[in-house]
Parts: structure tokens; sequence; C-alpha cells
């Protein structure tokens, strides 16, 4: 049987990183979680590249959330446990990554795995998808970062429900509170993600980075947001060779051709 482990590949201007592991629905061991960050890395290095998405092998689950079989071992070998923190490089290199990111989901959704789905910026599911964090029933103090994107997310009162009870979601009720963009038969599903990140490729890249700094500087949990950073975003939009081009185009009723620079 093979051990779990985490593709790459590159389809035109997306990046899809896929979580292999199907025999466990997914669910991601150590090796995996550890790999995430350097695959998004290995994206946002590609001038090519416009946007990520994430996907499960297979149908049957996004993921599962943690191996919990393989973080076992690993709190047998080493007292710490370090499963929050693999999680938070994770999730701070979506946070950081200046591609914006796509969650597409068929079937299981939990845990770790839900949290990585709402560091995304984009969460699209199958009418098979279930979602649930049930930390309550295992006696899992869930992470604080976990708890913040959550909350950003759904609200409060949303985030005491799904943490209290511990209960699963189904595609449309999660659509209803917000947890996902969208919801799509899951034939169709594939179609209407690719569609929209041909649209999403189209548009100018330095304008989707600056609106993802400036979204992620008022929502980040510590501090106030860097406006410092914010202005310097705006900034490089205004002195690109894409504002330019998107004037042109406009000017001569064609369409833009975005650069990135």
């Amino acid at each position: 049987m093979i051990e779990g482990r985490l593709l790459t590949e590159k389809r035109g201007a997306v990046g899809w990183i896929i979580f292999d592991h199907p025999h466990k629905r997914n669910a991601l061991n150590a090796a995996m979680w550890r790999d995430i960050p350097s695959a998004i890395a290995q994206f946002q290095n590609d001038p090519d590249v416009r946007g990520l998405v994430f996907r499960g092998a297979g149908t049957e689950a996004f993921t599962a959330g943690a191996d919990i079989s393989d973080f076992e071992r690993i709190r047998a070998e080493r007292p710490v446990d370090r499963y929050d923190s693999f999680l938070d490089q994770v999730v701070h290199a979506l946070q950081d990554s200046q591609k914006p990111s796509v969650a597409m989901i068929y079937g299981f959704c939990m845990g770790g795995g839900l949290q990585l789905a709402l560091a995304c910026d984009l969460r699209y599911c199958g009418s098979s998808a279930q979602f649930g964090i049930p930390a309550a029933k295992l006696g899992i103090g869930y992470s604080i970062e976990g708890h913040k994107r959550l909350i950003e997310t759904v609200g409060h009162a949303r985030a005491r429900e799904m943490m209290f009870l511990g209960r699963r979601f189904g595609a449309d009720e999660a659509a209803v509170i917000g947890l996902v963009q969208r919801v799509l038969p899951d034939a169709e599903l594939e179609d209407f993600v690719a569609k929209a990140l041909t649209d999403l490729a189209a548009n100018a890249p330095l304008s989707i980075a600056n609106s993802k700094t400036i979204i992620e500087e008022y929502v980040k949990a510590s501090a106030t947001p860097d406006f410092t950073r914010m202005k310097a975003s705006v900034e490089r939009c205004k002195n690109s060779a894409d504002i330019q081009e998107g004037r042109q185009a406009f000017m001569e009723k064609r369409k833009p051709r975005f650069t990135g620079t």
C-alpha cells in the first residue's frame, strides 16, 4: 500500500497541489504537511503560475485531516506535539503567498483539513462534501490559528456551534453559513474551478496580490494592519506596466494581456 504523498502539477497558469493518500481518505501525514510550504513556494516563484488549487486524490475526500497514526508515532519519538506547528507553517505560507489559492473539495473535509481549506482564498465544493471539526469528540485543543480562520469565515456564533457540537455539515449548509463560496454537482466541480482559474489568470496579478495583501492585513490575529505594507502594494500597481496595459486595452476595446510587471 502506497504511503501518503504530496503531488504537484503545473497545468498552464495553475499550480495543483494534490493530497495523495486515498486509502486513508487523503489524511495528511507529517511528511505531507512538511512538503506543503515548499510546494507553495515552488509555484510562488514561478511567474507563469497565476493561482493554486488544492485537492485530494479521487473524489471521496479533500482530506480527512491529520493521519493520526503517523502523529502518534511522532509523539512517541518526541515529547512535543508538532501537529500545530505543521499546520501553522502551512497556514502562514498560504497567507504570505501572493498567488490566490482555491480549495476544490469533494467528500470529507475534516479537522486540520478544514483549517487548511479555510486558509485558502476561495473554496468550492461538490455536493458530496462534508465538513466538520471533531476536536471536542477527541479531547483535542484546536489551534488558535484554526479558530481565527473559522471565526473570520462563519462568525463567532456559527463557530461556537461547530466547535461545541463537533457535528458534520453537508455541502448546502456549508454554503449557507459561508464556509464555501459555491456548491456544484460533483460532476461539474472541476470544470467550474478550471473556468474560475481561467478568469482569474486573465486578470492583473498585481491587482489580485494587492487585494490579498490588504485583506490579510485586516484579518490577521495580532497587531494593527501594516499600512506601510498596504500602501506599498497599492503603489506597486500604480507604477506597473499592467496598469498601462489595462488602460490601453480599454481604449482599444480588447482584452488586456497582463504580465504581472
